[in-house]
């Protein structure tokens, strides 16, 4: 571990080091923070544990980190896995690979290839999804824009279940919820959903429709 006069954490190799604050933070190998955290820009190659809250005003992973507590960020580009054991709240999520969040998870825009297990709610402007690595689930969603679809090279579908599904715009696929509300709703392929509740428009194909139980316009 080096830290220079500016407040930079480098860590090569594997170790456990104090949080605090910093300007820049690099892990290349297996590091552990045993502190709440505050930073500016994290980048992290391999695995990294937090130990406490995490602040952090961009965050680049490959690899795997896991956070204790609560994650704020302004920006998180990650390929491959996320945990968080508190809440998120973060401006954008740019995401290949698999998100956990125990709490609830707050941002503007998340845009994922890849899986998903939230807990509470996940609350974001702009949701797009392609369902790919494994089974997804979350308590209740709500959005502007949701997007959700699982299309894969590999023809390989994937599903994501949910309790309530809340957005002004909204597309599903491969989903299996108990309520999907919104203004314009469209249902796509192998969705099992008990009510759909729409203002403006709803649009599913003849054979899509036959998993829906009841469709209103409220």
């Amino acid at each position: 571990m080096t830290k220079d006069k500016n407040r930079n954490l480098k860590v090569l190799g594997e170790g456990r080091y104090p949080g605090g604050d910093y300007e820049k933070i690099k892990v290349t190998g297996k590091g552990e923070i045993y502190e709440d955290l505050r930073s500016n820009e994290t980048k992290v190659i391999g695995e990294c544990h937090i130990n406490g809250n995490a602040t952090m005003e961009q965050v680049h992973v490959t690899g795997d980190l896991t956070i204790d507590e609560g994650l704020s960020s302004n920006r998180l580009k990650i390929v491959g896995e996320l945990h968080v054991k508190k809440s998120i709240k973060a401006n954008r999520l740019d995401m290949r690979g698999f998100l956990t969040g125990a709490e609830n998870v707050e941002l503007e825009v998340m845009k994922l290839e890849g899986g998903f297990n939230i807990s509470g709610l996940l609350n974001v402007g702009d949701l797009q999804v392609n369902l790919l690595v494994a089974p997804s689930k979350v308590c209740e969603i709500g959005s502007e824009k949701i997007n959700v679809k699982s299309r894969s090279y590999m023809k390989r579908s994937y599903t994501l279940e949910a309790e309530v599904i809340e957005g002004d715009t909204i597309y599903l696929e491969h989903t299996t919820a108990k309520i999907v509300r919104g203004n314009d709703i469209a249902i796509g392929p192998n969705c099992h959903i008990e009510k759909v509740e729409y203002r403006s428009t709803f649009k599913s194909k003849e054979k899509d429709s036959k998993n829906i139980l009841q469709v209103n316009q409220i």
